[in-house]
């Protein structure tokens, strides 16, 4: 992607930055620096302060005119007001490349003489320059050395994240820097995020252009709150749509949503039946929550996942009030809930004790032996032909579940194993999830595995290490599978 403007905001290897100082806590400017330095940034770094020798260790600068080389990107979190007079001053040394965090220019309400954006931009137009903002938190880029751990960070408040390959693209920063401290998504990481503020010079649009050819983005985050180019923005995320998934949050539609976004982007955002049409000929995926923005995008970063081939969901529980309440959910959102075939009941029913039931969901409660839950009968769904997507509720740990009587001396020493389990214990993972989940890749067929011993679990670590997809309870996996089955057929019809 070096052929991308982009390209080269998000791997700057030097950087000037207006509005730093030595006090943590006082200015946005310090707090944006303090995460560039602990994110192991290895470029050089310039302050530019009028009255300061040093900031943060570093030499700081009167004016861009004194740093000795042309800055690959310079940051500015200054007063509105003096902004014009930074822009010229940058273009005059031949920047090219600006982020501009301070906030008071379009999203005034009632100020109707402003002209600050106008005046940027015409600056930046005449000394050949493009910047991201004005309004936003910047950049976030963990591709920029790949060899090791060290990022590029402007603004998330977590460091210890995880590369992956997927990349936002959001007009709110809380929502491109915030979402990695819930201890809840341990395993959820990001590539690149990007806070793209009021879009004066640099929109969704560009951002898109980008993560279509980069290599090191699969799956697409955006939160939206006004599109500016609507035609060129539905061309071109239907020529991404069909290879790369995008999900996305819209933040307008009702009147307090709009004049929320109004006040504090001066955005004017637009009918949500307007929008819904669009995401329905694009083929987005869209919500309206952000805890399934996250399930989504956990669901499609996983490891080799299926996209499912249709709605129609196997459901495999050893109790039957959850088996009940995922097929309700299934349906309300769209799924499909087959009655299996009296062939396939046929075997399901010789393998189960007279307590349980075959017709799907199928409730194996006091089936003592586990390997069905896990292995057997996903593999017998698989292999019928009758659905297209597997959850299994009660994927607890063995492990777990023994661990009170193991560490209980009155009865510990009288347990026995089952003999095929007895020296195993510790490698029960092996027994029963990598096996699922090769069947899984086999027959193409999604397996999500359901955990009420919760998502933070070292037995849903495990299910996750070996490329599979776990949750604590079923309305939110089930919500989120009623969408990714839509996506899943517009790719089916458009390629």
């Amino acid at each position: 992607m070096t052929n991308h403007f982009l390209h080269d905001f998000l791997r700057p290897k030097s950087i000037a930055i207006y509005g730093a100082n030595n006090t943590f806590g006082t200015t946005m400017g310090t707090m944006q620096l303090v995460r560039i330095i602990n994110s192991n940034y290895k470029g050089k770094i310039y302050p530019i302060h009028l009255r300061l020798e040093t900031v943060l260790g570093y030499k700081a600068y009167k004016s861009i005119a004194d740093v000795p080389e042309i800055p690959d990107l310079v940051i500015i979190v200054l007063p509105p007001q003096v902004v014009p007079q930074v822009f010229k001053e940058c273009g005059e040394k031949g920047v090219k490349r600006i982020v501009v965090i301070s906030g008071g220019f379009r999203e005034l309400i009632g100020d109707r003489s402003n002209t600050l954006t106008k005046e940027i931009v015409q600056i930046a137009d005449k000394y050949g320059m493009r910047f991201i903002g004005p309004n936003c938190l910047g950049l976030y880029n963990g591709w920029i050395y790949p060899e090791d751990d060290a990022t590029f960070n402007m603004m998330l408040w977590k460091t210890e994240i995880k590369r992956s390959k997927f990349s936002i693209a959001s007009q709110s920063g809380t929502l491109a820097s915030q979402l990695w401290l819930d201890s809840e998504y341990p395993d959820f990481n990001v590539g690149k995020a990007i806070s793209v503020g009021n879009e004066a010079n640099i929109d969704l649009v560009n951002f898109l252009e980008y993560f279509k050819e980069d290599e090191e983005t699969e799956v697409i985050g955006l939160y939206i709150e006004e599109i500016k180019r609507g035609q060129e923005f539905i061309q071109l995320t239907k020529k991404i749509t069909p290879k790369k998934p995008i999900i996305a949050i819209y933040g307008g539609g009702s009147k307090a949503g709009n004049r929320a976004i109004k006040s504090h982007t001066g955005s004017i955002a637009g009918n949500i039946k307007i929008f819904d049409s669009m995401v329905k000929e694009t083929g987005i995926i869209k919500t309206d929550y952000i805890e399934e923005f996250l399930d989504i995008s956990s669901i499609l970063l996983t490891p080799n996942f299926q996209y499912p081939k249709g709605k129609r969901i196997g459901i495999i529980t050893f109790a039957g009030g959850p088996g009940a309440l995922i097929a309700n959910n299934a349906e309300r959102n769209g799924l499909i809930v087959p009655e299996f075939s009296e062939t396939l009941q046929s075997k399901l029913k010789s393998m189960l004790p007279h307590t349980a039931s075959w017709s799907n969901p199928i409730d194996i409660t006091f089936d003592m032996n586990i390997f069905n839950l896990y292995i057997n009968f996903p593999k017998m769904l698989m292999k019928s032909g009758e659905v297209d997507i597997i959850i299994i509720y009660g994927a607890m740990g063995f492990q777990d579940m023994t661990s009170d009587f193991q560490q209980n001396e009155k009865i510990s020493q009288y347990i026995e194993f089952r003999e095929d389990m007895a020296e195993r214990v510790d490698e029960m993972d092996k027994l029963l999830i990598a096996p699922g989940i090769k069947l899984s890749q086999k027959y193409s067929i999604p397996i999500i595995y359901i955990n009420p011993q919760g998502y933070g679990s070292e037995w849903s670590k495990k299910i996750r290490k070996y490329g599979g997809v776990a949750f604590r309870f079923w309305d939110r996996p089930v919500s989120c599978l009623a969408k990714i089955c839509d996506y899943a057929k517009y790719r089916r019809k458009i390629t």
